[in-house]
């Protein structure tokens, strides 16, 4: 296989030569080729690297007078991200095993990063890549439904319950990355109408196959959130909201939407469990944390409800950053996230002049949604969310001036 990983990596290589923007939505949008695996020299990688690698150092050449000058950063913002890339170094050298924790490092931070720093110095349009999220969305959720409605494809053991996973490996897989782009199309349809709600549509139909539970909650809290935010929408959102309310007070399923909210239902008291043995390990392991990919190894002797297994993360969002990263990289994500919000107010001004006011937007809301889903879950650690995390924030934090335009949202 690797023969024909490199024969596509030539090809994508090509492209990219000819035009870096096409070459880096074309990598966007198979952000899934992380699951097509092999080796050089005996050394693990993905398709997804190859390409990025590939981009990479094509983009160096390319932009070889500007290779240096795309790290300059607002001193707001390069704090946050020293200190985030200070934790990982610590993390990375503290790891129980080099080897794993390197392959994490390079995955989740490096070469997220560097497309961080590529996409605000080329100030492509943020709709582009949308749209770029939004074809592989349309993609994973035709696959989705695929499995549903034929019943194959579906890996053991999610066949037994039928939970499709598109072509990830697991349900949650599919939830974690749909849901974003749900709320980036929930906020960007009038930009594409047709495309856009055909792609929210048949999104929202395979995490409800993935039976996605957290994602589902994610996606309508963050939507619940953004009507709020809005002016124009927020009486009709309150009204809708306050109707649910109503209907599942109702309805012989309150108890049911209860107990999952709750986390009273059986994966809610293994997470509870997992919490509570964590936060033990962390009294002992509070400054440092496990180290890049050391969770488990650490973790063991903690471990005191042996009926349930040892994850590679405790799905907590806050708890993952604490184990991989230590203190630092919670306060690193901290800072970044309150800039990503000082930006948002910023460019709610009138006397804005800022690009992209609507994917502003639409990014800060997909990270939200991120953010919720991962409460219970592990919504960064994984190589397609790593990227498009920092996807998210370099649109955020784009310099791109454009035409002046009436924000969408009144305060």
């Amino acid at each position: 296989m690797f023969v024909v990983y490199l024969i596509f990596t030539a090809a994508f290589a090509l492209i990219a030569w000819r035009d870096l923007q096409l070459g880096l939505l074309l990598m966007i949008t198979l952000l899934p080729s992380y699951l097509l695996r092999t080796e050089i020299f005996g050394l693990p990688t993905t398709l997804l690297e190859m390409l990025l690698v590939a981009f990479v150092t094509i983009w160096c050449i390319r932009r070889r007078p500007h290779v240096f000058s795309f790290f300059a950063l607002p001193r707001s913002l390069a704090l946050p991200i020293f200190l985030l890339v200070l934790a990982s170094f610590i993390s990375l050298f503290i790891a129980p095993d080099l080897a794993s924790a390197l392959g994490i490092w390079k995955a989740y931070f490096l070469e997220p990063m560097l497309l961080f720093f590529i996409i605000r110095f080329e100030h492509i349009d943020a709709s582009r890549i949308f749209k770029a999220l939004g074809i592989t969305a349309l993609f994973l959720s035709l696959v989705a439904i695929l499995q549903w409605l034929t019943g194959q494809g579906i890996p053991i053991p999610w066949d037994i319950e039928g939970r499709v996973t598109s072509v990830f490996e697991y349900p949650n897989a599919l939830g974690l990355f749909l849901g974003p782009i749900v709320i980036i199309g929930a906020l960007s349809w009038r930009q594409d109408k047709k495309f856009w709600i055909t792609t929210i549509l048949l999104s929202a139909i395979a995490i409800v196959l993935a039976q996605s539970e957290a994602a589902v909650v994610a996606v309508l809290a963050t939507l619940v959130i953004a009507g709020l935010s809005n002016k124009q929408t927020r009486n009709k959102t309150l009204l809708a909201v306050l109707t649910a309310i109503l209907l599942i007070t109702l309805s012989p399923w309150r108890g049911f939407v209860m107990e999952k909210l709750t986390l009273q239902d059986y994966s809610g008291q293994v997470r509870l469990t997992q919490w509570s043995e964590t936060v033990e390990m962390l009294k002992d392991h509070w400054l440092f944390g496990a180290g890049l990919s050391g969770y488990p190894t650490v973790f063991e002797p903690y471990h005191q409800a042996t009926h349930i297994e040892i994850f590679q993360y405790p799905h907590n969002i806050i708890l993952n950053i604490w184990v991989e990263l230590g203190l630092l990289g919670v306060i690193a994500f901290i800072l970044l996230a309150y800039q990503a919000i000082l930006e948002f107010w910023r460019r709610l001004k009138p006397a804005a002049t800022t690009s992209s006011t609507l994917a502003t937007f639409a990014s800060l809301f997909a990270l939200l949604e991120i953010t919720i889903h991962g409460l219970v879950d592990v919504p960064y650690f994984k190589n397609d969310l790593a990227i498009l995390t920092w996807i998210l924030l370099a649109i955020i934090f784009s310099d791109k001036e454009k035409n002046k335009r009436s924000t969408p949202y009144e305060t």
